[in-house]
């Protein structure tokens, strides 16, 4: 979000294609053109569309399991991912 395709950061879709069911993704994509930390993105999310810790972890979650890994290591991951959201 960091690359002025949108005039302004509230432009973004991601919350409305969050809203809508879809599986999106939060992260640090451009770290090499950008000085960005997904903590900074984060805190973007929550100012700007109102997101919470659950927001975060549903991506988190959903990012899990999208990703190519053994379904076992998924579960590990979901788990401990849970885990760490709870404090």
């Amino acid at each position: 979000m960091q690359i002025d395709i949108f005039d302004q950061f509230a432009d973004h879709p991601i919350d409305t294609l969050y809203r809508a069911g879809l599986s999106v993704g939060v992260n640090t994509d451009t770290r090499t053109i950008t000085n960005i930390t997904l903590t900074q993105e984060y805190q973007k999310l929550h100012q700007t569309f109102g997101w919470t810790a659950a927001h975060f972890l549903r991506c988190n979650l959903n990012a899990i399991k999208a990703a190519f890994i053994p379904e076992k290591l998924k579960k590990a991951l979901s788990r401990k991912m849970r885990g760490a959201f709870r404090g």
